[in-house]
């Protein structure tokens, strides 16, 4: 059998239920053609099976016409009865081998999974494609299996990446405008990615299916500025765009949008203004969507609760940002402190993307799956710098981000290229919220570097560590508590002193490019 070449970019399943007042169920799938759905499947869970074939023939004229495959979803006798072009069955459907003897081996077959075992006897029993999830709950159909999200996708294509046979994929559940990108980019392995989506109310629900299909098709099709890593970096080069950055950030005046731990929120406001940005303290949901919208704009998301109303804040806000195409910033404040923040941060890592992780070793370490130890906010970890970078490399890689390690040591890395920075001073660790301020920082620096989030994450720390060495020594400085307003003083001297052009304080940077012993 030759296998059949087909687009399965974006996979339209249809719901008669979800189809708008004044418009018909074949209105939009034409409609959704017209923006550029590859694929349809017809679900009719509930029609009689004369009804069912009617509504299958009038949609056939639709996707022939246009030449797109016609999937049957679980009926066989439908798809048989108008030749349609194939079938789609769940794990407690009609099994693969008698749908391919009655159908024939030209057409197409997909299967239902969520789980490696699954995908494995499929692609052992034949079939053309399986159909990945649910990644996340969804209204349109009760899961009988939980959302396997992101890290549920990596697996089974980390699976099929090694069959000599070629599957295709397409992931369901819950996918829209703020969720697919992150899906189809942040689940890719080497080797393998997704063939494509399966949508149904994004499309089938709009007022606009032709304009929602367009644009959902883009994000299958196109590559996020995120996907791209600049190779060949080295310690001059970057230390030499620095101060571009900075003086940006005082030209430009970006939006940092702030959802910070209590004790953070003035501090974290004080440091924006410093520095040059706009800073909004805020978490109110009706606000996200136009705050994601205003230019130049970033979120910085700063974990201080791990309970389920403030993740959902977190993944509603991390949407919005996502579909503006616009920077996010994650602090996992204490990730591995408890069970609750542990299960907190999974949750943001299976449905979102950030440009920009930063946090201590501990809560690194924690989100990476290694060994941490925690007490509270506070690392009590302290690995070899050959561990960290290791760390830091492989969870830049997978997430597709670039992680910012903090301590006595720093560490910035974007999978191919990490650097260690040695400046800092003792009475960081003594104040509150300072890990939480150079968040906020990142997320001025990457709304004004977008395309170079490493220089972004160099630029920030460089600023934040020789700022608090020249406040650590600032006339009236006798320890933690002065030392807060000198930091906020240096950081508005450096800045502007940058802007100006006067860029000798990074004389005292202290970095260095990591290289690995053979």
């Amino acid at each position: 059998m030759v296998p059949r070449k087909v687009d399965y970019s974006l996979y339209l399943v249809t719901d008669p239920y979800l189809v708008p007042n004044g418009t018909t169920l074949e209105e939009q799938v034409q409609k959704a053609i017209d923006g550029g759905v590859t694929v349809v499947q017809l679900r009719e869970k509930d029609a009689e099976t004369c009804d069912f074939i009617a509504r299958a023939k009038t949609i056939q004229e639709i996707t022939k016409k246009a030449g797109v495959p016609l999937l049957i979803n679980d009926r066989l006798d439908v798809a048989l009865a108008i030749d349609a072009d194939g079938i789609h069955i769940g794990q407690e459907d009609i099994d693969v081998a008698t749908a391919r003897k009655l159908l024939g081996p030209d057409k197409i077959i997909g299967m239902s999974v969520s789980y490696v075992s699954e995908a494995a006897k499929a692609v052992e029993d034949g079939v053309d494609y399986v159909g990945i999830g649910a990644i996340y709950d969804t209204a349109t159909k009760k899961p009988k299996k939980p959302p396997i999200g992101i890290n549920g996708v990596r697996k089974i294509l980390s699976y099929l990446s090694s069959v000599p046979r070629y599957v295709a994929t397409v992931a369901i559940g819950s996918l829209n405008l703020k969720t697919s990108r992150n899906v189809v980019h942040l689940s890719a392995v080497p080797g393998r990615r997704l063939d494509g989506i399966a949508v149904v109310s994004a499309i089938i629900a709009a007022e606009d299916p032709t304009a929602v299909s367009r644009e959902l098709l883009g994000l299958v099709r196109d590559t996020p500025y995120w996907m791209t890593v600049i190779p060949n970096r080295d310690v001059s080069s970057v230390l030499a765009e620095v101060p571009a950055v900075i003086s940006k950030v005082r030209s430009e005046t970006p939006f940092v949008h702030n959802i910070v731990n209590r004790v953070a929120t003035n501090f974290a406001a004080n440091v924006n203004l410093a520095i040059g940005s706009s800073p909004a303290m805020s978490e109110n949901i009706p606000e996200f969507d136009d705050f994601a919208g205003i230019p130049n704009s970033a979120l910085l998301i700063n974990m201080g609760f791990g309970t389920d109303d403030w993740v959902e804040t977190y993944l509603t806000a991390a949407g919005a940002y996502a579909k503006k195409l616009r920077p996010v910033v994650l602090d996992p404040v204490a990730a591995g402190a408890s069970e609750l923040r542990k299960s907190a941060v999974k949750s943001l890592l299976n449905r979102c993307h950030f440009d920009i992780i930063k946090g201590n070793e501990g809560e690194i370490f924690s989100i990476a799956g290694e060994v941490s130890q925690m007490r509270g906010v506070d690392s009590t970890s302290n690995s070899q710098l050959q561990k960290k970078a290791k760390v830091v490399e492989a969870l830049a890689a997978k997430e597709k981000t670039i992680v910012i390690l903090t301590g006595k040591e720093d560490l910035i890395s974007d999978g191919m290229t990490t650097f260690v920075l040695r400046n800092g001073h003792g009475y960081l660790a003594d104040i509150t919220a300072s890990g939480c301020v150079l968040g906020s920082i990142a997320g001025a620096m990457v709304a004004v570097s977008l395309h170079d989030r490493f220089l972004a994450a160099v630029a920030s720390v460089l600023l934040y560590t020789i700022a608090a060495e020249r406040a650590a020594v600032a006339p009236g400085v006798r320890g933690p508590g002065t030392f807060i307003g000198a930091l906020i003083d240096e950081l508005y001297i450096l800045s502007n002193a940058t802007a100006n052009g006067d860029v000798s304080w990074l004389e005292a940077a202290r970095v260095e490019q990591y290289v690995e012993e053979a």
